[in-house]
């Protein structure tokens, strides 16, 4: 794992899925569950009824960066888990995680997404309702063949939450949001799920209560600072590698962590003005995020995001000494070191 944590930090997020990057740090047996991962999402799609095969398929193989069931994996493998198990829940994870994605394009009339067109704007209202549903019910499926109710219920209260999350985001679009409200926000949506895959795997590894409380600990802090760096990513980022283009947030609307900040302290007339106005142009979105940029929002905001890394570190404390945990270290030290 030395050699892992000697390259750079500033890798892409996504760079434990492509050949000679960190994807050849991983613990042994990883590497090929990633793979079997990606089978089984394949099948996901491919097996779904009628007129759902092709954007249920499309949905899953689009991309992204298999964090969510690669932390269930690893948390599983500090234990002695019976890997079949674990490889069914950590393709669940990522199935549930697209299901949520293809739901929050229809509320935000997403147009792209990972660079390509969102399942609403290709197929249509309709259609997508129903491939998210769809995987939704997948999901599930393929977790209670596990038969651990607890892996089950642990994926529920996420799902609740990134329901409420969402629509709590939506009530607030262009409104005023403090920061406690956001990061209730960011909990429930982002966080949750990144909680539960830890904790799923940690249980389907045979590990103590307070092994899973650790997991539990480490998956929150890290899904908490992953959307502050994102938040950062969409005022700073580059399109080509965020797939979306800069100012999103602000111009659907989405009032960020950054944005909080930079209202305090910054040009509020003007920011207040572009997430109040649909589909702002070219110009005013410019200014927009010109205002932000102005202020220390984005150096507030990665503050505090490394704050959540160091808890989420401490939490590895109470694990015992293994690949595993040293690769979720590295994990962590990717989320705020990812290439903008």
């Amino acid at each position: 794992m030395r050699a892992a944590s000697s390259r750079s930090t500033g890798a892409s997020a996504a760079s434990w899925r492509g050949e000679g990057s960190l994807r050849s740090a991983l613990p042994e047996g990883v590497f090929g569950l990633l793979d079997g991962v990606e089978a089984r999402l394949r099948e996901v799609g491919g097996a779904a009824p009628g007129g759902l095969a092709r954007p249920a398929l499309e949905a899953l193989t689009s991309g992204g960066k298999r964090l969510r069931p690669l932390l269930l994996l690893l948390s599983a493998g500090i234990g002695a888990p019976v890997w079949e198990e674990a490889l069914r829940a950590a393709a669940a994870t990522e199935v549930l995680h697209t299901a949520t994605l293809i739901h929050d394009d229809i509320v935000d009339k997403a147009k792209s997404r990972r660079g390509a067109p969102t399942t609403v704007a290709r197929y249509g209202r309709e259609v997508a309702v129903a491939t998210g549903d769809y995987l939704f019910a997948e999901a599930f499926a393929a977790l209670s063949s596990i038969g651990d109710p607890r892996v089950i219920r642990e994926f529920a209260e996420a799902s609740r939450g990134l329901a409420a999350g969402e629509l709590e985001q939506f009530r607030a679009s262009g409104g005023p949001v403090d920061v406690e409200d956001y990061l209730e926000h960011i909990k429930l949506k982002t966080a949750g799920l990144f909680r539960a895959a830890c904790v799923a795997g940690g249980t389907l590894g045979g590990l103590s209560l307070p092994q899973i409380d650790a997991l539990a600990t480490y998956g929150q802090a890290l899904g908490l600072a992953f959307q502050m760096s994102d938040d950062v990513m969409d005022l700073v980022g580059k399109p080509g590698i965020m797939g979306k283009g800069i100012g999103t947030d602000l111009a659907e609307g989405t009032v960020t962590l950054p944005i909080i900040f930079a209202l305090r302290e910054g040009d509020a007339e003007t920011i207040r003005r572009v997430l109040a106005t649909p589909r702002p142009d070219p110009e005013l979105l410019e200014a927009g995020i010109e205002a932000v940029l102005d202020t220390d929002a984005v150096a507030r905001t990665e503050a505090w995001a490394r704050e959540e890394i160091g808890t989420a570190l401490r939490g590895l404390e109470a694990l015992p000494a293994c690949p595993e945990r040293a690769f979720l270290e590295v994990i962590a030290a990717e989320v705020v070191g990812r290439d903008v």
